[in-house]
């Protein structure tokens, strides 16, 4: 469920003017000259978001449309939505073991770490922007839960228990978001101190999110080294390369969180 004023950044009381003020400053970052120096998958992404820009903006200027679109969502169905932006499908990453560095996997053991990285600040911010309003749309859709803030991190969503009558129920996850423009060992040792002074109880998992990603051996050994600092205290820390949302799972990442990657990758958020 697309949500427009969050899409367009407004209240839900917001007037006419702020529409049209907000729709005018939102579509502006997608125009195809902000876009044109990133890669393929992202100058398909602006095109998606800049045609959800243009049905927001129709919905919300027209007082009988968006009346109706104000009661579903209140209804928790908003008007119907246009086909899922599809990303590339990769292969479930190899699980490493706690002793061994995770192996690069096929799709991108050969890709060179920034051959899409933005060289702007403008074409930064639009790559964070779309990659969260689909993050956000997968947890939502595989988490539930609720959403709250965290220092030092772009989002933090917290989901309770879920009971189980033939299997073992699955635990509550408090997943949290961090967005950078490399995911390397600087961006593990930035994080990891960030999510032990994270709120709420238990074991964070963070997904380290970015466009550009380095080798898993140097990311593993990230890891080891911040466990080691921390006297092995941390969280499950989950690398993701936003290009094609492929990930490295540690084994003991929350099957939820599994299931929320594997919905990007399928293109269903």
């Amino acid at each position: 469920m697309k949500n427009y004023y969050e899409l367009l950044a407004i209240d839900a009381a917001a007037s006419v003017d702020d529409v049209k003020k907000a729709f005018r400053r939102e579509i502006a970052k997608y125009h195809p000259d902000k876009v044109q120096h990133l890669g393929q998958e992202f100058q398909t992404m602006a095109s998606a978001l800049a045609a959800d820009l243009t049905e927001a903006y129709r919905i919300l200027m027209d007082p009988a449309l968006r009346a109706k679109y104000d009661e579903g969502l209140r209804a928790g169905h908003a008007a119907p939505e246009p086909p899922p932006l599809q990303w590339a499908t990769t292969p479930a990453p190899h699980q490493p073991q706690p002793s061994q560095p995770p192996p690069p996997s096929p799709a991108s053991q050969d890709r060179p770490a920034a051959s899409h990285s933005p060289s702007s600040a403008a074409g930064s911010d639009f790559v964070k922007r779309a990659a969260m309003l689909k993050l956000r749309e997968a947890v939502d859709a595989v988490l539930g839960g609720s959403e709250s803030p965290a220092a030092g991190f772009d989002a933090m969503f917290v989901s309770k228990p879920k009971k189980g009558f033939f299997r073992k129920g699955d635990e509550g996850v408090r997943l949290l978001v961090r967005f950078v423009p490399q995911v390397d060992t600087g961006a593990i040792a930035d994080v990891w101190p960030r999510a032990l002074k994270a709120p709420g109880e238990g074991v964070p998992c963070v997904l380290l999110v970015g466009p550009s990603i380095a080798p898993a051996e140097e990311l593993a050994a990230g890891v080891t080294e911040q466990r080691r600092r921390s006297r092995n205290a941390g969280p499950v820390l989950v690398p993701v390369d936003v290009r094609d949302w492929e990930a490295l799972f540690p084994p003991d990442t929350p099957s939820s969180v599994r299931a929320v990657i594997q919905r990007l990758r399928e293109g269903k958020a």
